[in-house]
């Protein structure tokens, strides 16, 4: 088990590696299997496709975020950890980010295929920071919830490809607002249906 999730692991930074220096469209299977130095047929029982290396990078990202904060008290109000939860997503994805902007780049304006396997992803990704933030995503409110979570991530996320400053001071600052005017938005519903917060 330890050896296949290293195989996947290494698999994945490969292909990233590769999209660094190479147009996502002309990276095949054959290319990634042979600079992992494995078999094409190996790989694809592994991965049958390009997308599915990149839905399991995104995996990976959970994992990591997973693993980060599952030890950490929850401080603060939601709001507050969500922003930390997904600038810490930021933060994973920085080690990626020339090969992660490239495949953005690539894929998104000519792909509809790469467009929905990746907001599939970040659906199911944003289901797990919520989560970690101890807000449900089951019922129809969560389902709603997660749909926001996903528009405010993708707004910050298309700053931060542009975003070169060491400390991500344009990327937070939409990520900020953004989850303000979320807050104040839920807080003058709350106010006008006449609830009290506990």
């Amino acid at each position: 088990m330890v050896h296949k999730k290293n195989t996947n692991k290494n698999i994945i930074s490969t292909t990233l590696k590769l999209a660094e220096t190479i147009p996502w469209q002309k990276i095949t299977i054959d290319g990634i299997a042979q600079a992992e130095k494995i078999e094409s047929s190996a790989l694809l029982e592994i991965y049958p496709s390009k997308l599915s290396i990149l839905d399991a990078f995104n995996r990976q990202l959970d994992a990591e975020i997973i693993q980060e904060f599952a030890s950490i008290e929850k401080l603060g109000s939601v709001r507050d950890q969500l922003f930390d939860i997904l600038m810490a997503r930021f933060d994973l994805l920085n080690r990626y980010k020339i090969a992660v902007k490239l495949i953005y780049k690539e894929t998104v304006p000519f792909d509809p295929l790469a467009s929905a396997y990746g907001l599939n992803s970040l659906i199911k990704s944003m289901k797990i920071v919520l989560n970690i933030a101890g807000i449900p995503t089951c019922t129809l409110l969560g389902f709603m919830k997660t749909k926001i979570l996903s528009a405010i991530f993708m707004r910050s996320f298309i700053a931060w490809l542009g975003d070169d400053s060491t400390d991500m001071a344009k990327t937070m600052a939409i990520l900020d607002s953004d989850l303000v005017k979320v807050e104040n938005f839920s807080n003058a519903i709350t106010n006008t249906c006449g609830y009290k917060r506990q």
